[in-house]
């Protein structure tokens, strides 16, 4: 092989190495845009803290779901309005996993739920329609580890020095973050 040919050869191989990987079907499932905290506080249609308390699975359109349920223990935001109130009990509907009768599906990057975890979700609301319903596909999602709630990049729930929440290395209590959260939802989208 010439020096020309293999030249070429070695810039058709990287192009490949880069562009084969997008066309892979679930390529785009982990590439997404980074959401800024307010950016995901102003996309969501329901925000809540809960417990999951299920986990199953059903086949749609031939390809399997993971279904998880959460025990809603505070609303923050439901159907796009701050409230205290909604259904004590949702339902969440994530592309992938293992149902019957269907070869089992893992989507890169989506979050998996331990039974009995508490979360704060961020999603699109009910009819969503998304392979995945929280916002940002998973920076709608911050775990409770011993009373810092973090995110999947490992940013954790707290308050700034003007008291208003932020994510921060470092995060404070759910008891700090969660009232200045819920006051901070209401002034974004109003009092119901």
């Amino acid at each position: 092989m010439t020096r020309t040919a293999t030249r070429t050869a070695s810039r058709a191989a990287i192009v490949l190495t880069l562009v084969l990987p997008l066309l892979a079907p679930d390529a785009g499932a982990a590439a997404y845009p980074a959401l800024t905290f307010e950016e995901r506080l102003e996309l969501a249609e329901d925000i809540f803290v809960g417990r999951v308390t299920a986990l199953d699975a059903e086949v749609r359109d031939g390809d399997p779901w993971t279904l998880v349920t959460l025990q809603v223990e505070t609303w923050l935001l439901h159907e796009g309005t701050p409230t205290d109130v909604g259904p004590f009990e949702v339902t969440l509907a994530f592309l992938g996993g293992q149902a019957p009768g269907v070869p089992p599906r893992l989507v890169a990057g989506f979050p998996t739920f331990e039974l009995g975890e508490r979360v704060l979700v961020a999603s699109y609301g009910a009819l969503a329609r998304a392979a995945s319903p929280l916002v940002g596909v998973t920076q709608g999602l911050w775990r409770e580890e011993a009373d810092v709630w973090r995110d999947s990049a490992g940013e954790a729930l707290a308050l700034d020095a003007a008291l208003r929440p932020q994510l921060a290395p470092d995060g404070d209590p759910e008891s700090i973050w969660l009232p200045a959260l819920a006051a901070h939802l209401s002034e974004l989208r109003g009092e119901p």
